[in-house]
């Protein structure tokens, strides 16, 4: 149980910090919340779920057979691991000036007029909404580039880990980093549907600074690992 816990604890981590990272399934969110409210959030992380826990069950199934395979899963760490280190130091980068100004744009919302429409008014999702939000959950994740970079590496990497704990790992691997959007899109949404600034402020880019540490200190362990293996 406790290895299955740290499992999901890494997924969510590594999770949190690609969800930070403005992308459509945050603009989506953004876009819904003046009219849904905060369940724009859990509407869009279930059609993104939906998709993500199709391709977790295809990878452990096609990896299932390698994960023996001591230079395949070396070569999986290593890219999986630099990619993490790229993916902080990325969002480092961005972090000083870093906002949702322009994704709240895109989504035609205002900061301010948001909080016109109250949370509670949209206390719990209707047919429509479902129907409506959770399929463009599950279309902005299939088309995202970034989104298919993220699982032919990162998301490899952590799965061929993850089957040493038997089938379950891979459902670890699922539950925490379907748990890391569920969060971040929730919080989103919430903080747009009552016009919080928070979203532009020092704490999102604490937030950011924070996780691109954990990407690039995961991302080291990682490779390092992989390259002992080798050696």
């Amino acid at each position: 149980m406790l290895e299955l816990l740290g499992i999901g604890a890494v997924a969510f981590g590594v999770g949190l910090s690609g969800a930070l990272s403005p992308g459509p399934l945050t603009v989506l969110a953004i876009r819904e919340a003046p009219r849904r409210g905060w369940w724009a959030g859990p509407l869009a992380t279930l059609g993104h779920g939906v998709v993500e826990l199709a391709l977790v069950v295809a990878l452990a199934l096609g990896l299932a057979a390698y994960v023996e395979e001591g230079v395949g899963t070396a070569v999986i760490g290593l890219v999986g691991g630099a990619t993490l280190v790229w993916m902080g130091v990325a969002l480092a980068r961005s972090a000083s000036g870093a906002s949702l100004d322009d994704e709240m744009a895109a989504a035609g919302v205002e900061r301010r007029g948001a909080a016109a429409t109250s949370v509670g008014t949209h206390p719990r999702p209707d047919l429509r909404a479902l129907l409506t939000v959770a399929p463009l959950g599950a279309l902005v994740s299939v088309v995202n580039p970034y989104w298919m970079l993220w699982w032919a590496t990162v998301g490899t990497k952590l799965t061929v880990d993850s089957l040493d704990a038997g089938w379950a790992g891979p459902g670890a691997v699922f539950v925490g980093h379907i748990l890391s959007d569920l969060v971040w899109l929730t919080s989103v949404a919430f903080l747009v549907g009552s016009g919080s600034r928070w979203l532009v402020g020092r704490g999102y880019r604490v937030v950011l600074v924070v996780c691109a540490l954990f990407l690039v200190g995961i991302g080291l362990y990682f490779a390092g690992s992989a390259a002992a293996s080798i050696a």
